[in-house]
């Protein structure tokens, strides 16, 4: 089979991009691609230490995250202790709805003594906590229980297991580790005789060779590999994109069968979500001294030996002497990490780093590792509450008053008179090791106000932290942040509604520049006035 064929199942467009009961028998290419994750660990381990009729092991995630490969694959062998109801979604029967095939799933289960599996959308539990029958009141409150995370009150029958506690990526010491993505990219890739894949491209690249053939050299790179994971973390930063095992697997597919190089079909392709959100990565749109020089250059046409030369040592890979400006910058972006002929690629290596990312996973990780003991990481995170976070809310919330600074905040402005109070916003480290985010999307900031610790976090995502870096740098936040600041508002709000019962007010003016400091104390009220301060 050609390689193109091989790769074929793995669009979502294939009909064998779900698996159900009617079509378990799987396919050679699926299965020699798939992984066994952790939470299919998790749910077999769950499954063969059932020891109770009433168990129920809801699988709950999103579509095509992989409920059903694990559930068709488990049916197989444990279809005479459990039901199995592999697709809450649907009803598969005319007379009823999902609602209410589901009240009839959990009475078969109830009047049989016999456990069940049940394969479900978050959405559909939210449904049939509002929906279902008062019959199973139980069942409802457990999902209730579960949708509002409060899984430690859950009997111990009633189990769920949700892909969105087991994240494609985690951060480590020395980066971030994307195991399932990895593991995908390398089965696809090895130079093994089992491999289809790789045996494919290997008879077809000089007999019948195409950009596909192309495509899957440079996948066949450890260090683009790379690249690529790190570019699907970005997207799951900013735009808190869900990767399901279906969607990587359309994304591997249309990055090597699309109309153009690798580069090209990863930063230009819209036709999903997932492609659709890359677009806002590519690589183009970076604007530095040296990619501004090289593009400037190549639309002048000035001579470049060393360009030349290069494009003569990867002419085996790429052989496009016409190929835009746009898709170079890509390729560059592509093969940062990869010795290639004169490494002429590697000169725009600095332009490439995005330290906002890189900074959000190393302080979302030592957040997740703070125990109190390590002195790094307590410096680190003081220096980032103090220097960035403090330093930005203070900004914003003064920003009708700048001259104030910190320890001092702004309330209100009334006929030209200015008030503020005293506040002193440190972190409070000791609370991290009990409010820990469950998911990379978000790490809570732990925050004190005048001695007092503040019982709600302030949730600080990637985006939030670019905003934080932004004000820092002077900016000023428009309609466009309006996520992020409705966030930031919302924080402000509760400190000011806190420090209206300060003691003690500041009124002061800027023209005639005057202040006056009142201090409210059980026996009476003490105005002390200043000009010029």
């Amino acid at each position: 089979m050609k390689l193109r064929q091989l790769l074929a199942p793995l669009s979502r467009s294939s009909a064998e991009a779900v698996r159900t009961l009617g079509n378990s028998t799987g396919n050679p290419v699926k299965d020699y691609l798939y992984i066994k994750t952790p939470i299919e660990t998790d749910f077999q381990r769950h499954v063969e230490s059932s020891n109770s009729p009433e168990t129920i092991i809801f699988l709950c995630g999103s579509s095509g995250d992989g409920k059903s490969e694990i559930l068709t694959k488990f049916y197989n062998q444990y279809q005479q202790q459990f039901h199995f109801h592999l697709d809450a979604t649907h009803s598969f029967q005319p007379d009823m709805n999902a609602i209410q095939t589901l009240d009839r799933q959990f009475t078969i289960h109830k009047s049989e003594g016999k456990p069940i599996v049940v394969g479900i959308n978050i959405g559909m539990l939210g449904n049939y906590a509002e929906e279902g029958d008062e019959e199973h009141q139980d069942i409802i409150q457990s999902i209730k229980l579960f949708l509002n995370d409060e899984e430690d009150s859950l009997p111990a029958h009633h189990i769920f297991l949700n892909f969105e506690n087991y994240p494609k990526f985690r951060p480590e010491e020395d980066g971030v580790t994307a195991d399932f993505i990895e593991k995908l990219l390398v089965k696809l890739t090895q130079p093994t005789d089992n491999n289809d894949f790789y045996q494919a491209w290997l008879k077809e690249k000089d007999q019948y060779p195409e950009m596909l053939h192309a495509n899957y050299e440079m996948l066949l790179m450890p260090e683009v590999q790379k690249i690529i994971v790190q570019s699907l973390l970005k997207v799951r930063l900013k735009y808190d994109q869900f990767l399901t095992a279906r969607t990587l697997l359309d994304f591997i597919y249309s990055a090597l069968t699309g109309p153009g190089y690798l580069f090209d079909n990863i930063f230009i392709n819209t036709a999903t979500e997932l492609t659709s959100a890359l677009v806002h990565f590519d690589p183009c749109t970076i604007r530095s001294k040296d990619i501004d020089i090289f593009l400037i250059q190549r639309s002048m046409k000035v001579q470049d030996e060393q360009f030349d030369q290069y494009k003569q040592d990867i002419r085996h890979l790429i052989n496009e002497d016409n190929m835009e400006i746009g898709s170079w910058i890509r390729c560059f972006y592509l093969l940062q990490n990869k010795s290639i002929g004169n490494n002429y690629h590697q000169e725009f290596k600095s332009s490439f780093t995005q330290e906002l990312y890189q900074k959000y996973v190393e302080i979302w990780r030592i957040h997740d590792q703070f125990d109190g003991r390590n002195r790094h990481h307590r410096d680190t995170l003081r220096e980032f509450y103090q220097k960035e976070l403090l330093e930005a809310i203070f900004r914003f919330a003064n920003r009708l008053a700048p001259e104030l600074g910190q320890k001092q905040w702004y309330l209100a402005d009334y006929n030209g008179y200015c008030l503020s109070t005293r506040a002193v916003i440190k972190d409070n480290l000791k609370a991290l090791p009990d409010n820990r985010s469950k998911r990379l999307g978000h790490f809570n900031a732990m925050l004190m106000l005048n001695g007092k610790p503040l019982e709600q976090p302030l949730q600080i995502s990637a985006n939030f932290l670019e905003l934080i870096m932004k004000i820092n740098s002077g900016y000023r936040p428009n309609k466009h942040d309006k996520n992020n600041i409705v966030i930031l508002e919302e924080f402000i709000d509760q400190v000011t509604a806190l420090l209206r019962s300060s003691n003690t007010l500041k009124i002061h003016t800027q023209t005639p520049k005057q202040q006056w400091v009142l201090t409210n104390d059980e026996d009476y009220d003490e105005i002390t006035a200043e000009e010029d301060y």
